[in-house]
């Protein structure tokens, strides 16, 4: 047994010293090194994140949307409050990604040199790499709708994430989102929610909803109010099956001075707001609730989140001449995120421009699968606040004409495959916000495209 032990011992050894030769070797040469030297690692020992030494707590991040954001977060909130942090930043969440990860937490002798490890989970991997890696705490952000040819229906994915056998991991769950909030149900868990708001209604506003039946009984489910597709509070007037009591509840949403209202027990407390969308509220609390269950006092979580701004590949904005230039990722192929941003945009004050970037420009990356079009809610950019429309990209014609069935009236409208081409077209005359929307493999792209808006603003072309 002994000597079993030592080669598998020898074995984890010899594939750390080649993952963490492969990671040096490739940042010299200017490569991210996010995948291979994890590759390597977990084909040199397939059960190399068993042996890895853990660090004092392990944060894992799951579900449909959000989990970039939120990972992302709660690395740099844990930052911010002198805590060193190991994560998967740049966005390889399969097995091999988080294996470099957990490579860059340890020394070469296999000691822990961070405070905690945060990692974001590609749903298809989390009931392999949640136990492995011994989660503390795993957040489920939602299970919603996804791309047509990954996952699309809910079911599919909340199927996956029920296999994880992690059960002394505490969950971090969406009270407002129920086929997430049902999910292990054996685990200890903390739920967060956003309490009623103004212009919430009692029917779903987008063109899909994908749970709109008791998963207990198949009864038509009941809406107290819901705020996009199925998230909101929902009950089942047959069996009384109800979203859950959220132990961290967000009251009063200020928009305008950025601070939100956030209940807990019997305590109130005023935090700061890092972004008005829901969604992005959402991820918000997701990651107070982390961190509260961590044991850090509200007065370090709200310091934190002071000094703290959203990521940029996220969400990013700049000031030209009066104008906000507002860069949002928009993740494509998936009609509901698409969706959410339509109806951020449309609700946002002032004269606004929308360019759509949300394919790839390479058409030979480009999906054939352009059903979620249809399923994404063009209508929401139907507003007479919205007085130009830019369609880019391999899809363009594909966006262009699903913004003619929803009625945007065609002189609105610009379709043009090359992004900066069609960014020269656009009409700068009372403008009060650009919103450029962007895939996260249209990220680079973006970042150019940002400063030919700038330009056109300013008149320089």
């Amino acid at each position: 047994m002994c000597e079993v032990w030592e080669a598998m011992n020898l074995r984890f050894l010899f594939a750390m010293a080649v993952s963490k030769c492969v990671y040096y070797g490739m940042r010299l040469l200017g490569r991210q090194a996010s995948y291979l030297p994890g590759w390597f690692a977990v084909k040199l020992c397939p059960d190399y994140l068993r042996h890895i030494r853990k660090a004092e707590t392990v944060i894992c991040v799951t579900g449909t949307d959000g989990k970039t954001t939120t990972a992302n977060l709660l690395s740099d909130l844990l930052a911010a409050t002198g805590r060193t942090v190991a994560n998967n930043r740049i966005g390889s969440n399969t097995e091999f990604g988080i294996a470099t990860a957990m490579t860059c937490s340890v020394t070469l002798s296999n000691r822990c040199r961070v405070d905690a490890v945060v990692l974001e989970v590609d749903e298809h991997y989390a009931r392999i790499v949640c136990p492995k890696v011994r989660s503390d705490y795993i957040v489920i952000t939602n299970v919603l709708r996804d791309s047509l040819q990954r996952n699309a229906h809910p079911e599919y994915v909340a199927g996956k994430l029920a296999q994880i056998d992690c059960p002394h991991a505490k969950l971090i769950l969406n009270a407002d989102e129920l086929c997430s909030a049902l999910l292990l149900p054996e685990n200890p868990r903390v739920y967060y929610a956003i309490a009623r708001q103004e212009g919430d209604g009692v029917t779903p506003p987008n063109r899909v909803n994908d749970c709109p039946d008791c998963p207990r009984c198949g009864a038509a489910l009941r809406y107290d109010y819901v705020r996009y597709a199925h998230v909101g509070h929902v009950h089942c007037e047959k069996c009384g099956l109800a979203s859950p009591a959220a132990e961290w509840l967000a009251m009063a949403l200020d928009g305008e001075h950025h601070r939100l209202t956030l209940r807990h027990g019997e305590e109130t407390y005023t935090l700061p707001m890092l972004h008005d969308s829901v969604f992005n509220i959402y991820n918000e609390l997701a990651a107070v609730a982390v961190l509260s269950e961590m044991g850090l006092s509200m007065d370090e979580i709200c310091a934190a989140l002071e000094a703290t701004p959203l990521t940029k590949t996220r969400l990013d904005q700049i000031q030209v001449k009066g104008v906000a230039v507002v860069s949002m990722m928009a993740k494509s192929n998936n009609s509901l995120p698409v969706s959410m941003v339509f109806d951020y945009i449309r609700r946002k004050p002032g004269k606004k421009a929308v360019i759509l970037a949300l394919d790839d420009l390479d058409e030979s990356k480009s999906s054939e699968r352009i059903g979620w079009i249809y399923d994404t809610d063009y209508e929401f950019l139907n507003d007479e606040s919205i007085v130009q429309i830019l369609a880019t990209g391999v899809r363009c014609w594909d966006h262009q004409v699903r913004l003619l069935l929803a009625g945007v009236p065609r002189e609105k409208l610009v379709c043009k495959q090359d992004e900066l081409a069609a960014i020269e077209q656009l009409h700068c005359k009372d403008l009060e916000s650009v919103y450029l929307l962007h895939d996260m493999s249209s990220y680079s792209q973006s970042v150019t495209a940002m400063e030919k808006i700038r330009k056109v603003l300013e008149g320089a072309l």
